[in-house]
């Protein structure tokens, strides 16, 4: 007998009532991810017939969600599904679903944030300097890549700190993430924003809440959106440093120093 639609994991009711529902602005929605080593699964092949089974039990359960990780785990049987930013776990039947982390307690490796961090990592960096909006000094030490909306809050104070983050040897690169969604006011204002002929001081403005003045030109603010909705983007802003480490929502200028050196210590620790 079928569950009733009330029993659905409330994962896939998530997505199946919107990919794009609307999202906080955070002050720090985000705990600083763990390490990023993990041991390799006992067998890292995924048959043909068990990715057919697991793509057809997400499609059937939410219906345009593609799968954008599908890995064998450590532990026999069982797979990591990655859909939409969202970590989940499944047998190889498409059967049965768990949600929640799993833990290398050998290792003290939580096993969704070595995922995450990865697919993050690699997202960022095939992103080109050109589809950002960067503010950097001459010579930086870190740089962080933030999903923002210039409507929000938390955006508009950590803005506000950019001379001094820049000061600190932070480069910023700054992705939209409208948390409204796409075709809505604040979307509208970050491709004016996007379009404008100067795209610094335009973003600078809309965060003060003057207008960037309208445009139009081809602008990436759909495909940021739906590539933090990939990567697990929950709210505004959503700061992620190199390594794929999401280091927080807002924070002030120090403790942004603080977390990209303790991430990245973490990294050179582990020799990775």
């Amino acid at each position: 007998m079928p569950l009733p639609k009330h029993a659905m994991p409330k994962f896939f009711r998530a997505l199946a009532l919107s990919a794009l529902a609307l999202a906080a602005c955070s002050a720090d929605h985000h705990a600083t991810a763990a390490a990023s080593a993990a041991p390799a699964p006992a067998s890292t092949t995924v048959t043909p017939a068990v990715r057919a089974k697991i793509a057809a039990t997400v499609a059937g359960m939410a219906p345009g969600a593609a799968l954008q990780s599908l890995e064998a785990t450590p532990i026999a049987g069982l797979y990591q599904v990655v859909v939409q930013g969202q970590v989940l776990y499944m047998t190889g039947d498409g059967r049965y679903i768990i949600q929640g982390d799993a833990f290398d307690v050998a290792t003290h490796t939580p096993l969704n944030s070595v995922t995450l961090n990865r697919l993050r990592r690699e997202a960022i960096a095939k992103l080109s300097p050109d589809q950002m909006i960067r503010f950097a000094p001459a010579h930086p030490k870190y740089t962080v890549t933030v999903f923002t909306d210039v409507d929000c809050p938390y955006c508009r104070a950590f803005h506000a700190n950019m001379d001094k983050i820049n000061k600190l040897g932070i480069a910023v690169d700054y992705l939209f993430w409208p948390r409204s969604g796409l075709g809505t006011p604040s979307s509208r204002k970050a491709t004016d924003v996007w379009c404008a002929a100067d795209r610094q001081a335009a973003l600078t403005r809309a965060f003060e809440g003057d207008s960037p003045g309208t445009a139009e030109c081809r602008s990436p603010v759909a495909r940021d959106f739906h590539l933090g909705v990939d990567l697990g983007v929950d709210g505004t802003p959503t700061i992620i440093a190199d390594n794929g480490v999401v280091l927080g929502g807002y924070v002030d200028p120090q403790e942004l120093l603080r977390r990209l050196q303790q991430v990245h210590a973490g990294q050179r620790a582990q020799g990775s």
